[in-house]
């Protein structure tokens, strides 16, 4: 993790609820990122991780609780207002154009909402371009990629935005065991230029390799959170989720 500004929250929430009838899927979750932090949220189905990245997002709406999001009380606001103030967001479903070429999806994410500091946010976008290889690739279109070029194409379309946070709902979920290595690698280089990436995932691998903190979630609460090594070891972890050796 970069150790620039590290001990400065960037995003948050207090005792954050949310039910769907009478079932509890977020309780009193109190959740906080550092900047420059690479963090996994984990758990097993049904655990509450969609549930808190909608919230974070603000696709849907909390019950009670507060989201800060830099430095700002973002509870009330809407995911285009959120987005403009810096949060990037990719979903389990691919949002690209699939009419479109890589070349047009690319230009129509390029509108630099967050227009300062851009130098090393252009360095990320370039990075991504680069190591996914979509450059070269820019005339075909975003339909006929394969599948893990596609969930690439769409985490490039996120930082031609310029974001300040991204938010990646299980972004090598379909791919090899070589892509999600792949993928974790470039992860890790855009986090170590300092941007802030929250990521929900099921491959643990993955999350051991790439975590700065994990998050454990269970029955809509956070369970645990530690180190890689810390939860692999924590006993309770493994029942409910790690599976024991």
């Amino acid at each position: 993790m970069s150790s620039m500004d590290s001990d400065q929250e960037i995003i948050s929430t207090h005792n954050l609820n949310k039910k769907f009838g009478g079932i509890v899927v977020a309780k009193n979750v109190n959740f906080s990122v550092n900047k420059g932090e690479l963090r996994c949220l984990i758990g097993p189905n049904g655990a509450g991780k969609s549930t808190l990245f909608s919230l974070l997002c603000g696709i849907e709406k909390a019950d009670s609780g507060q989201i800060t999001i830099l430095n700002k009380n973002v509870t009330k606001l809407k995911s285009f207002q959120r987005i403009k103030l810096g949060l990037g967001l990719k979903f389990q479903t691919n949002r690209a154009f699939q009419n479109l070429s890589i070349r047009d999806n690319l230009s129509i994410s390029n509108n630099k909402i967050n227009i300062r500091n851009n130098e090393i946010a252009e360095e990320r976008y370039q990075l991504a371009l680069s190591e996914f290889k979509l450059e070269s690739e820019g005339a075909k279109l975003a339909g006929e990629l394969p599948h893990n070029m596609l969930q690439w194409l769409e985490i490039t379309m996120i930082l031609a935005s310029f974001p300040k946070i991204v938010l990646l709902d299980e972004p090598t979920a379909g791919m090899s065991v070589e892509e999600t290595l792949f993928t974790g690698s470039v992860l890790k280089r855009l986090n170590a230029t300092g941007l802030t990436i929250i990521v929900i995932e099921h491959d643990i691998q993955f999350v051991k390799d790439v975590a700065n903190k994990i998050t454990v979630l269970h029955e809509g609460e956070i369970f645990s959170e530690g180190t890689a090594e810390e939860v692999s070891n924590n006993e309770e972890v493994k029942n409910i989720y790690l599976g024991r050796d």
